[in-house]
């Protein structure tokens, strides 16, 4: 039975994101009424062209598993071509990166054959289902650019050409945010400050023009709370990837809203910060202590340790699977052994 501490600091894991792009990305573009506006804008005239985004739901994924969640497609769309006669639906897996991957075509492929295959399955009369046609898109805001056009075969390096037929093949639609100029983002001011923040998160350049896109989010046309929530996920991306304070924050949105309702909303941001920095910084600690305590243990057994076990290692945010490498530390019976289990 689990104890209170260890349910305690589960709480803290769920509340660190793995990756603070994808959540900001799935806090924002996860919402129909953002993801809309956006795919109107960025994501080329041929899926416009063919896909009504004013009729986008988000799709439910209550079948992925928790693991399966943290690496496959983070937004999933259902929507409608528009073709009046039949109305066909539509399928669509929105997957964000921050870094180039030349394995997102099986990142959102694994997603798109679980959900079609899961719809199949618990459809009324399964024999007649009729399956949406998926589309998979790529939102992308690295620092390197990217080859515009991505195919599921490019994966493998070689394949023989009597063998291609045999291997699915599909294309994946890009939306390059590196294309786009701050100057001359498109959008309505809402969707403006979602592509800026990731365009600046990407180029170090967040905190500086904190206020300017507070002051797009103040043009919009949204509900009190639609703001809040919104500047909320603003300034929570922007803590996570940036050396930003809370103060700053705090200056930055009473520079935009003027009067109470400014200073009303700064202090609920600000508490909110403060709060979630030190549930993280807790949490940061102890994978911090794991980490150090099976390097301590690999340099006395083995001396030296690789750059990319230091590097695997860092990047891992679950304390219970670090756990069970300090026991592979003491138990295996070289370097090449412990990295099996990396």
């Amino acid at each position: 039975m689990e104890t209170n501490t260890e349910k305690t600091t589960k709480q803290k894991i769920d509340k660190q994101p793995h990756n603070p792009h994808d959540r900001f990305a799935r806090k924002t573009l996860g919402n129909p009424v953002y993801a809309s506006d956006f795919l109107k804008h960025y994501a080329g005239t041929v899926l416009t062209k063919y896909v009504n985004p004013d009729q986008l739901v988000a799709a439910p994924t209550h079948f992925l598993s928790n693991e399966l969640h943290e690496v496959i497609s983070d937004i999933t769309f259902t929507a409608r071509l528009r073709d009046k006669e039949n109305g066909s639906d539509v399928l669509m897996f929105l997957e964000h990166k921050s870094k180039p991957s030349r394995f997102v075509p099986l990142q959102v492929g694994t997603h798109c054959f679980l959900s079609l295959y899961f719809g199949w399955t618990t459809a009324e009369y399964s024999e007649t289902y009729n399956p949406p046609i998926p589309l998979m898109l790529l939102l992308y805001h690295g620092k390197e650019d990217i080859n515009e056009e991505i195919f599921f075969q490019d994966i493998f390096s070689q394949i023989p050409k009597e063998l291609r037929p045999y291997i699915p093949q599909f294309k994946i639609f890009i939306i390059n945010l590196k294309r786009f100029r701050y100057d001359n983002l498109p959008g309505k001011p809402e969707t403006q400050a979602i592509a800026e923040s990731l365009k600046r998160a990407t180029d170090g350049t967040f905190t500086s023009h904190l206020t300017g896109i507070f002051e797009r989010i103040k043009a919009a046309n949204l509900g009190k709370q639609q703001i809040l929530d919104l500047i909320d996920n603003i300034t929570r991306y922007c803590t996570w990837i940036s050396n930003v304070t809370s103060e700053q924050i705090v200056q930055s949105i009473t520079k935009t809203f003027n009067g109470t309702e400014g200073i009303d909303m700064a202090t609920t941001i600000q508490k909110g910060i403060i709060q979630e920095g030190i549930e993280i910084g807790e949490v940061r600690g102890e994978l911090k202590g794991k980490i150090n305590t099976i390097l301590d243990i690999l340099r006395n057994k083995f001396g030296q340790v690789p750059q990319y076990i230091v590097d695997s290692l860092n990047q891992r945010t679950d304390l219970i699977a670090l756990t069970s490498l300090t026991v592979h530390a003491v138990t295996c019976s070289s370097l090449d052994d412990f990295a099996t289990d990396l």
